[in-house]
């Protein structure tokens, strides 16, 4: 009669601690999916990996500065295409990028590249805009981008002045009466 007290003891003791703890055994883990460790998004179109992508408000919150790192994985340089599309479908801004292969960086303003921008009516920080990743052969990839200012000073650096802006223009200017592209 002892034992299968002590037996019963021990089963319920044992259900008790399954009980308490067994949601844990079968659900999934959090710290296993992947995720964007800051405020911008990451995407991968075609051996690319877009990393942190985001577009910050220059200082009239007109133009968008396209800001991420484009990691390649291949050899060859891959030209990347991003298409933001406004809230309504009627406007669209498009931006090209030349990713080497590595890692490079997009979006600062003393960087190896210019500064992409885009300007989309109507937007403003604090929404999201709905972004087509392309890359020639690949397939097209919808993203959600995030539209921060420089109200967090981490962003500070990639907020465009006018002047900042004229420069951008400038060159761009430039790029397209002489044929070449620097990014």
């Amino acid at each position: 009669m002892k034992i299968r007290r002590i037996a019963s003891s021990i089963a319920l003791a044992a259900a008790v601690a399954l009980g308490a703890t067994g949601c844990g055994l079968f659900a999934p883990q959090a710290t296993t999916d992947p995720y964007s460790p800051s405020d911008g998004i990451d995407v991968t179109v075609a051996g690319v990996d877009v990393r942190n992508l985001m577009l910050i408000a220059d200082e009239e919150a007109e133009n968008f500065n396209v800001v991420f790192t484009g990691v390649n994985t291949g050899d060859e340089t891959v030209q990347l295409r991003i298409s933001f599309v406004d809230a309504n479908g009627t406007s669209t801004a498009t931006a090209d990028f030349e990713v080497k292969p590595g890692s490079t960086p997009f979006g600062a303003v003393d960087g190896e590249f210019p500064p992409v921008l885009v300007s989309i009516p109507d937007l403003a920080p604090g929404a999201m805009v709905t972004a087509f990743l392309q890359v020639p052969g690949g397939a097209d990839v919808e993203r959600q981008v995030p539209v921060l200012d420089g109200t967090l000073a981490e962003y500070r650096p990639y907020v465009l002045s006018v002047k900042d802006i004229l420069a951008v223009e400038t060159e761009d200017a430039v790029e397209t009466e002489t044929g070449e592209s620097t990014n």
